[in-house]
């Protein structure tokens, strides 16, 4: 696709108005390297922005200029490892150049020393250079969504298995509604089993969609009803000595007359409520024993037998949920033997994870009383944790479901994370999305990019309540993504540096300089007409000659006091600067950038403290913290800035965010440049904001990475209105071309 030539090659800006102004002009070139990788995708795709503009085109990097609002090409500067690296992204580069007005840099030239430690140049040297210099400043100062039901709670069961006097055989499950309508309600227990342990029958239907033979089936139907018939005798028995009328058991009470396989919806439903049934019932009997398939693993003990059963996701809520005024009766069906078990010992017997599930077991036992955030949290760590048989995409949010009053209807369609937000959404979940979106799951290796979204061991370590959120959710998106609206957003400018105006207090001597230097012009025009208008006419008029000279004089006065007016205009201390966010590839000394920006390195900019997981900060001599170059005192992060230059696609990058309003400099890694920050909460004093790339053809912001900034950053951006919002974003289906430099 052909850009225009101002996109590819853009100038640096101008300080025209040096003295009327803060301008001034260069005109170098950037250079630009081609990206490595194109997206193969032939399709055209179509882009509407806010003022109604249409654009259509082929899969590509792009992003919302600020200027204009208009979609244009990604064009991002790198250092110059990265530029004369390998071609490894899909968006264009362009080497780094220096944006500093070319009379500041003269001056800085000059005075460079002396505004940097205060030391004064040798007299011969300041001589040999003072005149030239005076005179390139008067030469470069001539002027030129979806809604989705809710679910109601299962108050009782469906289906019951009532006790038989005599065991004859595995019994029908009774339908609760007709039993109790002409006799007594049920009192029942729940038995819990793993299908690890004991199988339930397959039926034709899932049987073809697995892939499994006729023979397969037969043998497993057969080891299916032994299992059941075992789990018969154990309900019949733990309910005779419970005094109950009937127990409830998967395997018989969520199949229908027809039979049902895990893909028929009535089926798929019991499963979701199972949790509710467990709320009503009298206890909870857990059976364990070993499985009937041939297997090459070694016979497991009673403790490796009831660990195995704690592995699995389903049971988790099953027992967590049990009545808390009976013990939990444990069988065991290769020995015959039963046993008590309160559901503290059974957090420490069948459970990997006792230091956070015993906190879910003491909320539901009434002891600790946690928030709606700290329950969330603390499910979010013990449910991934566990396995099961894949009935939907959705299964974890679904699992989590039932700790929850309000239940949103189950969609096949739904992923987890979609599933989640429907959750957090029908029910009181305090923001619970807010707050998710701005945590930053730790990443303990190189590569390690795809973190699940449900991951919530923060970079910071905070915990999903220390976050107070700025934004608000207001529906789903499709596709994994959210509405978000209210968040506070500025873009990130990637393309070159631009001059930043500074803001000096007004003191009578920068008054007086200013006055000088910017009436200079007036003075030479003045003068020159003054000369000229002597000579009119062929007379020559003495006192217009003197008053010309005269001018004349004031003018080279003020040219030779230049250098030094300037300097009183330009050194000293920054109240303020004008508000940019500035990005590049690469890694850079923070003198380098300053240098870059400013024209000469006065110590401005820092390194940000806490801002990224690759900010280093330590404490000085005066207990004062302080940023730290990351690469001087992390050998990891030394080692990763050099290879990652040399990244493959899709890896993550280095990049570096300047800020020029905190003035910070703030190294981070992402697999693409995010061309928008978002601060969507705060939490310890400091904004989360999400860096986002923009995905043009969804009109989707993909969250890249997760900084710390300073809460000042809020006064000089704006809100946002609402927008899509995805945690992560497609890869892409890519080719490696040769890239053209």
């Amino acid at each position: 696709m052909s850009r225009n030539e101002n996109d590819i090659y853009p100038l640096c800006p101008t300080y025209f108005k040096v003295y009327f102004g803060s301008e001034s002009w260069t005109t170098k070139p950037q250079d630009i390297s081609e990206p490595g990788y194109n997206y193969t995708s032939t399709n055209k795709f179509r882009h509407k922005d806010s003022l109604g503009r249409v654009w259509t085109g082929p899969e590509d990097d792009r992003y919302l200029s600020a200027t204009d609002g208009r979609l244009a090409p990604l064009v991002v500067q790198a250092t110059k490892d990265t530029f004369d690296g390998p071609a490894n992204s899909t968006w264009v580069r362009t080497d780094l150049v220096e944006c500093t007005p070319g009379i500041l840099q003269i001056v800085y030239s000059l005075l460079g020393p002396q505004l940097r430690n205060g030391s004064a140049m040798s007299i011969v040297g300041a001589g040999l250079a003072w005149i030239p210099s005076c005179l390139a400043i008067s030469l470069l100062s001539v002027p030129g969504q979806k809604e989705h039901g809710i679910s109601q709670r299962l108050l009782r069961p469906r289906r019951l298995v009532l006790r038989q006097d005599k065991f004859e055989g595995v019994p029908n499950p009774v339908d609760v509604e007709k039993w109790e309508s002409n006799h007594e309600t049920l009192d029942y227990i729940f038995i819990c089993y793993s299908t690890k342990q004991f199988k339930h029958r397959m039926t034709q239907k899932y049987d073809e969609e697995n892939g499994i033979s006729i023979e397969e089936m037969n043998e497993h139907n057969r080891m299916a009803d032994e299992d059941i018939g075992e789990l018969h005798h154990i309900g019949e028995d733990a309910a005779r000595k419970a005094g109950v009328a009937a127990y409830w058991l998967a395997g018989s009470c969520m199949e229908s007359e027809e039979g049902n396989s895990p893909s028929d919806d009535r089926y798929s439903k019991d499963v979701y409520r199972i949790s509710d049934i467990v709320r009503g019932a009298h206890s909870l009997v857990v059976a364990i024993g070993p499985s009937r398939e041939p297997s090459s693993e070694p016979s497991l003990n009673e403790r490796e037998m009831l660990r195995q059963l704690g592995e699995r996701m389903w049971t988790f809520p099953e027992v967590l949920l049990s009545p808390t005024n009976q013990p939990i009766t444990l069988y065991a069906r290769h020995t015959g033997t039963m046993r008590n078990l309160s559901k503290r010992d059974f957090t420490n017997e069948a459970w990997g994870d006792t230091l956070t599930s015993r906190q879910l077991v003491d909320h539901y036992e009434g002891t600790i009383i946690l928030s709606p955030l700290e329950l969330v949290s603390l499910a979010l760590q013990c449910f991934p944790n566990r396995m099961t048989t894949t009935y939907c995409k959705g299964d974890l949010s679904y699992a989590l479901m039932g700790l929850l009053r309000r239940r949103p209807d189950i969609s096949k369609e739904d992923s987890s994370f979609e599933a989640f937000c429907r959750l957090s959404l029908a029910n009181d979940s305090d923001q619970l999305i807010e707050r998710l979106i701005c945590m930053f799951p730790k990443q303990n290796k190189e590569k390690d990019i795809e973190r699940p979204w449900h991951e919530i061991d923060d970079t910071w370590d905070s915990n999903l309540w220390d976050i107070r959120p700025h934004c608000q959710v207001v529906g789903l998106g499709g596709d994994d993504t959210i509405i978000l609206s209210g968040a506070m957003g500025a873009p990130i400018h990637w393309k070159s540096f631009e001059p930043v105006n500074i803001l000096m207090r007004n003191t009578l001597k920068r008054q007086v300089a200013r006055l000088c230097f910017r009436s200079s012009p007036v003075w030479l025009v003045s003068g020159i007409s003054l000369l000229a208008g002597s000579r009119a006419n062929g007379r020559h008029i003495e006192p217009l000659w003197i008053a010309g000279l005269v001018i004349m004089g004031i003018y080279l006065i003020v040219m030779l006091a230049s250098p030094y007016l300037l300097y009183s205009l330009y050194s000293g201390k920054n109240w303020a600067a004008q508000p940019w966010i500035f990005g590049f590839e690469g890694y850079m000394k923070i003198t380098d950038i300053e240098r870059l920006i400013f024209g000469i390195d006065l110590g401005r900019l820092r390194w940000s403290p806490f801002s990224s997981d690759l900010s280093i900060h330590d404490e000085n001599q005066f207990h004062e913290c302080e940023g730290k170059d990351p690469t001087i005192e992390n050998p990891t992060i030394k080692e990763f800035v050099s290879a990652a230059g040399k990244s493959k696609f899709g890896d993550l990058k280095l990049f570096t965010l300047v800020d020029t309003n905190t003035m910070t400099v703030t190294l981070f890694r992402a697999v693409r440049p995010p061309v928008a920050m978002l601060l969507c909460g705060s939490e310890g004093g400091m904004e989360r904001a999400l860096l986002c790339s923009y995905d043009w053809k969804t009109q989707t912001l993909c969250r890249e990475t997760v900084l710390r900034v300073q809460t000042v950053v809020l006064e000089q951006i704006s809100r946002v209105d609402r927008f899509r919002l995805a945690l992560k974003r497609p890869k892409g289906e890519t080719a490696r071309k040769n890239a053209s430099r």
